[in-house]
């Protein structure tokens, strides 16, 4: 495998991390709201799980930068690595 495959093929499972990352920011706001259904939340739970996600979308504007240098460097689009690379 060559150096710059490996890099693209780095990059690309780095990048579906940071997505599922982004993902996972939101299980606190998700829990806070099913919480909510049986007893009121605590105030400083429900700013802290907001807090958390304030900052999502420069996630989403990294993990799109991420997906055009990959698109650039390999010309394909990238998004779930473990379907891409065959293995050789």
């Amino acid at each position: 495998m060559s150096f710059k495959r490996t890099c693209i093929k780095v990059i690309a499972w780095l990048n579906f991390g940071l997505a599922l990352a982004g993902i996972a920011k939101f299980i606190p706001v998700g829990y806070l709201m099913v919480l909510s259904q049986w007893r009121p939340i605590d105030q400083a739970a429900y700013e802290w799980s907001l807090d958390l996600i304030s900052d999502s979308h420069l996630i989403v504007l990294v993990w799109v930068f991420a997906v055009l240098i990959i698109k650039a460097l390999s010309g394909h689009t990238i998004v779930r690595p473990w379907r891409h690379f065959p293995t050789q």
